[in-house]
């Protein structure tokens, strides 16, 4: 099926950037996403431009989501031969990015017709200040939240799995990572809508246990038609060559799985008594969201 498209007005490839902190659900949501006949996740273009393609083509033992090296894959070798035979094999000049992204979503053009959409899940912001300013990309940006209990005990749990001294164990507490998410998520709000990018809040818990009303309703704001409710990712289209490992594992890439070991936590309580602005935000971005 088709996007409701002007067909009237010049041409501009679209893009979805599922914007998030690291941790957040994005690999799950975008090969979610990718289910819908209209939308193909690439993982986080961002980070493989950054790398160069001569990087990704040399690197046989790192695998695509398709299951290929770079140097096999249907989309990323095309990509990364284009780039390399027009000499976009700089990250330190100033157009590369430009470049690179526009390599990317002409062959992405070229391999699936002009009524797909990629969905880019690359981590921080400098590809969103990319995308929003230019004049022949139409990027929509997906802001996906996980809830602040569930992302503090995920972060605290890894900081302190690994080797910390001095200041750093700050990172194993909770309070300090629900005070990071409640700061880092309102800066990235603040940028979307400071960079006039249409956007639509996520909310990662209510997918993970409503998907079919989640996804509607993100569909609805891409202007795409509902699909059929498949709560599988196994039939997702995706050519993830950059992202959570997951990408490469046959069992969780076909269905949704909630970590839900924060449940029985009782850690971040005495954070969320002391902070009550922090659960208001939470409640309003993650629960309200898409209602």
């Amino acid at each position: 099926m088709m996007p409701n498209n002007d067909d009237l007005s010049p041409f501009k490839q679209p893009i979805i950037c599922l914007t998030s902190l690291s941790h957040s659900g994005s690999t799950v949501f975008s090969m979610a996403l990718a289910c819908h006949e209209n939308l193909i996740s690439l993982g986080e273009i961002y980070q493989v431009l950054r790398m160069g393609p001569t990087y990704w083509l040399n690197k046989q033992e790192h695998r695509c989501s398709c299951g290929a090296p770079a140097e096999q894959c249907d989309f990323w070798r095309p990509v990364l031969t284009t780039m390399r035979s027009l000499d976009i094999i700089n990250p330190t000049l100033p157009s590369y990015y430009l470049d690179a992204y526009a390599t990317v979503l002409a062959q992405f053009s070229k391999l699936y017709g002009k009524y797909y959409q990629p969905i880019d899940t690359s981590k921080g912001i400098k590809h969103l200040k990319l995308l929003a300013a230019s004049e022949t990309i139409d990027a929509k940006a997906l802001f996906l939240i996980r809830d602040v209990r569930s992302y503090a005990s995920s972060q605290a749990r890894l900081a302190r799995s690994q080797p910390r001294k001095g200041l750093k164990k700050v990172k194993g507490h909770y309070w300090y990572q629900m005070m990071r998410w409640l700061s880092d998520n309102k800066k990235r709000e603040s940028l979307l809508t400071d960079l006039a990018l249409p956007f639509e809040t996520v909310g990662y818990e209510p997918f993970c246990f409503n998907p079919t009303q989640t996804l509607d309703s993100v569909y609805n704001f891409l202007a795409l038609p509902k699909t059929l409710s498949n709560e599988s990712l196994g039939k997702s289209t995706h050519h993830v060559l950059f992202g959570n490992p997951m990408r490469n594992c046959e069992t969780r890439k076909t269905e949704i799985r909630y970590d839900d070991r924060w449940f029985s936590e009782t850690n971040y309580m005495l954070a969320a008594a002391l902070i009550p602005t922090l659960m208001q935000y939470n409640q309003a971005r993650v629960y309200a969201s898409g209602q």
